[in-house]
């Protein structure tokens, strides 16, 4: 299924939901972003980037199933309209639903919940920006659920493809016969303390003979004052002779303390990525330090401010920049 019959099919789901308004939800948000850095940055001058808005609805069609639309439209150098979600399900109950569609993928928690105003940071995690493409999704299956203190997510689907001017790239028609397959088993303890592992495995190449393989580790503490959240990452890239296999391996953490509107964030990220065939060869060891803060104006309106102080263990990059991020959502 391409792109276009995804948003078809949802477009048919969500008109015969339309005769019980009283089922569906709607929501959406809106954020944009003002980045100045040094002078080796990718922003030396300043600029306003990074437009977002988004428009979510979904809800039940009797009783037993349900859907899931979210819309995009992202500026830049130009405005690109994309589908975020697009799904229509069986959901009998919270132990077990069966999703088709266009779903985002559940590796690790940041990928899920990483909307502007789901997350206390500005930019993507040093090891997530060099993992996988930015809100990834996949059109395929999904089958999910929560049994006691456990939940789980298991998905089969299209897979990622080799990227131009990245390593690896969306894609939402297959480029070759094998499909994705990955999951995330995940445990709840009380109402501070979750977290989860999480696999993932395709080939990435037309010729079907190239796997990717991601795994990774999430755990998060949450009370009303503080929260917490690190994940560990790490990817095997087979690539052709005569070259080696590439890897990736990094982590995340970052901290909030929450003194009602005003919540000062810390954060601390890390990357080894190693890959003699893409992008002319890679040998990167970064890391980044962050300091910030939100400020939530209202229920709906907020502010995060973030300063980032970018190391190369081979280089000595004046590459430290400034974001300042404003966004509402409703």
């Amino acid at each position: 299924m391409t792109t276009k019959s995804a948003a078809v099919a949802a477009a048919v789901v969500l008109a015969l939901a339309l005769p019980a308004p009283g089922q569906v939800q709607y929501g959406g948000y809106l954020a944009a972003e003002y980045i100045k850095g040094q002078s080796e940055s990718a922003y030396p001058h300043g600029n306003f980037e990074n437009l977002l808005a988004g428009f979510l609805a979904g809800g039940q069609v009797g009783g037993k199933f349900g859907f899931t639309v979210e819309v995009t439209a992202a500026g830049g150098d130009s405005f690109v309209f994309a589908l975020n979600q697009a799904w229509a399900g069986f959901v009998p109950s919270e132990a077990f639903t069966v999703r088709a569609g266009l779903y985002l993928v559940p590796f690790g928690a940041w990928n899920t919940a990483s909307r502007p105003h789901e997350s206390v940071l500005v930019r993507t995690p040093l090891n997530l920006e060099f993992l996988y493409p930015p809100s990834w999704r996949d059109l395929g299956i999904l089958v999910e659920g929560r049994v006691g203190v456990l939940t789980y997510a298991a998905y089969l689907g299209n897979g990622l493809t080799e990227g131009e001017t990245s390593i690896f790239a969306q894609q939402f028609r297959d480029n070759n016969t094998d499909k994705s397959k990955g999951g995330r088993l995940g445990f709840l303890a009380g109402q501070a303390i979750r977290g989860g592992v999480s696999y993932y495995t395709g080939k990435y190449d037309d010729q079907d003979m190239r796997d990717l393989t991601l795994e990774g580790a999430d755990l998060a503490w949450v009370t009303p004052q503080w929260e917490i959240h690190g994940e560990y990452t790490k990817a095997l890239i087979e690539n052709p002779q005569p070259f080696e296999r590439g890897e990736s391996e990094g982590w995340f953490v970052w901290a909030c303390m929450s003194f009602k509107s005003f919540q000062p964030v810390g954060s601390y990220q890390k990357l080894r990525l190693t890959d003699a065939y893409h992008d002319g060869g890679i040998d990167l060891e970064r890391s980044r330090w962050t300091a910030g803060v939100r400020f939530v104006v209202s229920s709906t309106l907020f502010i995060k401010a973030e300063y980032d102080w970018n190391k190369e263990k081979v280089t000595d990059l004046k590459n430290n920049q400034w974001q300042v991020q404003v966004g509402l959502s409703f």
